[in-house]
């Protein structure tokens, strides 16, 4: 019992220390939040993630449709 409560401790120790290192979001002081949003949404890397997660998306979709429906084409 002694050994996990020192285990759970070093874990919870572990992940405060990474948490507090990892960089935030930088946020302009005069910068509403919709107007955030909308220059998150524009950004060019943001796009062109979302594009690739459509695309894949998209095929694996397609790729399940032929699985699930191929009884039906013989």
């Amino acid at each position: 019992m002694r050994n996990k409560i020192i285990l759970i401790g070093a874990a919870l120790l572990i992940a405060y220390v990474v948490g507090t290192r990892t960089p935030r979001v930088e946020v302009k002081s005069r910068e509403s939040v919709g107007h955030q949003l909308v220059r998150l949404w524009n950004d060019p890397r943001a796009r062109k993630r979302r594009r690739k997660a459509a695309e894949k998306a998209a095929a694996a979709a397609e790729k399940r449709a032929k699985k699930t429906f191929r009884h039906l084409r013989r």
